[in-house]
């Protein structure tokens, strides 16, 4: 059945709407990066590294698929980590590598980007804590023993409850769809509101919001 015209202009409205906010959205992340990048190499520049770690950590976190910012800034991480372990200046390797992996961690969803990134960095970290004078509690432990047990804790991936991402995602697809649906049956062909299809469609959204918003607070 074909749409009217009217109820088909709305729904070319909508999704262009949805097109632009998208594109506005992803159009930041990725300026963001590139900005946070260029403030980390200035500071490199200036032989900063404490404040260049900073920045870049934020550059990495600034994630959006296919660009290549924070990607630039994880290996810039590594870097400034490996020089300065050559250097034998072990906070300063210690604090790049644990920027890579909280900015890999932070941009977790159902799947871990960069993940290879994650596993290196996780390994250098236990291997730089094995190195560490050991507290009491340790005492007598080879330096092999300490290294495994730092990167056993380091491996587990913290994630989202399965759950209620799912929770999550189906009050978000039911909020936007129950919103295209009210836009186009709500309102009729002299662009008065349908007090049936108001509440009904009124409902769902408020319902698909409630879940969605209930999704984020346990996810």
């Amino acid at each position: 059945m074909m749409l009217r015209p009217k109820l088909a202009q709305r729904a070319l409205q909508v999704l262009v709407a949805l097109a632009a906010l998208v594109t506005l959205i992803s159009a930041r992340v990725v300026m963001s990066a590139r900005e946070e990048l260029s403030t980390a190499q200035q500071l490199l520049a200036a032989n900063d590294r404490d404040a260049a770690i900073v920045h870049l950590r934020r550059a990495a976190r600034w994630y959006a698929p296919l660009s290549p910012y924070h990607v630039q800034a994880l290996t810039r991480l590594a870097e400034i980590g490996q020089a300065a372990e050559r250097a034998g200046e072990a906070e300063i390797a210690l604090s790049a590598y644990r920027a890579v992996r909280g900015a890999i961690l932070a941009t977790r969803s159902t799947y871990v980007p960069e993940r290879a990134r994650l596993e290196a960095a996780n390994r250098r970290i236990a291997a730089l804590m094995a190195k560490q004078p050991a507290p009491g509690v340790d005492a007598g432990k080879s330096e092999k023993q300490l290294l495994d047990e730092h990167l056993a804790l380091l491996t587990p991936i913290p994630g989202p409850n399965v759950f209620w991402s799912c929770v999550l995602l189906l009050g978000f697809v039911c909020w936007v769809a129950s919103a295209f649906a009210l836009s186009v049956r709500a309102i009729d062909e002299e662009d008065r509101w349908v007090a049936r299809e108001w509440k009904r469609w009124g409902g769902m959204i408020a319902f698909g919001f409630s879940l969605f918003v209930l999704g984020m607070l346990l996810v």
